[in-house]
């Protein structure tokens, strides 16, 4: 099984026959491990296979797409040809080349996509506690993510979500960071929503100290629909700076044949 279902302690019931879960992903955020364990469950997962994972590129690839499509206001522009207009000025955008990309969290995805920016000309900084940060992945390591925030033309996300505890990354993009970001910076994020404040996205959004946000996932996933605020943002006044689509990043033919 994949994202769409949730296993907590409700669903294996107080003495379950399963004895292995199974789920072709890394992030394990839909299931309770603890849960798990008290009942002797097994959970297979993607995590940790390193080498296998480096031929699974989709979500890199989205990562960078996604910020071409908000820095050049692709979906905008498309919607507009369709309904019959032709105004070249009025979608004018900007480019990748020489933008300071800030990559928080540089494991497998975060130096994939180091390395396709790199090959754009960008500038490219990381962030990450761990201690194994890999040599060569990025032009400058950041000490914090203050640091990386301050610098970052275009923030893009790439760590594990962990809702409490040590190492919590719930909401680690809140209202303080967006606060410590440049004027005119985006956010690009295609790890699990609940890496960022959506409320406070909004706000930094409304306000224009946010240029713009491309989101691949939401909190509350997967039951969202048009009333969720970040989508009904999207249909709104904040549609031309907000780019939503439905978790597609590992979403590929290639991907799942692998």
């Amino acid at each position: 099984f994949r994202l769409a279902h949730r296993i907590d302690g409700d669903v294996l019931g107080d003495r379950p026959r399963c004895r292995v879960l199974a789920t072709p992903v890394t992030g394990l955020d839909h299931i309770d491990l603890d849960a798990c364990a008290a009942r002797g469950v097994q959970v297979v997962s993607l995590r940790g296979e390193v080498a296998f994972l480096e031929k699974v590129r989709a979500t890199a690839e989205l990562t960078v797409g996604l910020m071409i499509a908000l820095l050049r206001h692709l979906p905008q522009a498309a919607v507009d040809v369709v309904a019959g207009h032709w105004e070249r000025d009025r979608f004018r955008g900007g480019e990748l080349f020489e933008k300071t990309v800030g990559v928080v969290g540089v494991g497998r995805l975060g130096t994939i996509v180091a390395h396709i920016l790199r090959a754009f000309g960008c500038r490219v900084l990381g962030f990450d506690p761990r201690d194994d940060f890999p040599e060569g992945a990025v032009d400058v390591r950041c000490a914090s993510l203050e640091e990386l925030l301050a610098q970052s033309d275009i923030v893009t996300l790439h760590v594990a979500y962990k809702a409490a505890g040590p190492g919590a990354t719930r909401h680690l993009i809140g209202e303080s960071a967006f606060a410590r970001m440049k004027p005119g910076a985006i956010v690009v994020n295609t790890s699990r929503g609940g890496l960022v404040d959506e409320a406070a996205l909004l706000r930094a959004l409304a306000a224009g100290t946010l240029a713009g946000a491309a989101l691949d996932v939401l909190e509350g996933e997967p039951g969202i629909d048009g009333n969720h605020a970040v989508v009904a943002a999207a249909r709104g006044p904040l549609a031309d700076r907000l780019l939503v689509v439905p978790h597609i990043g590992g979403n590929t033919r290639e991907s799942f044949e692998k």
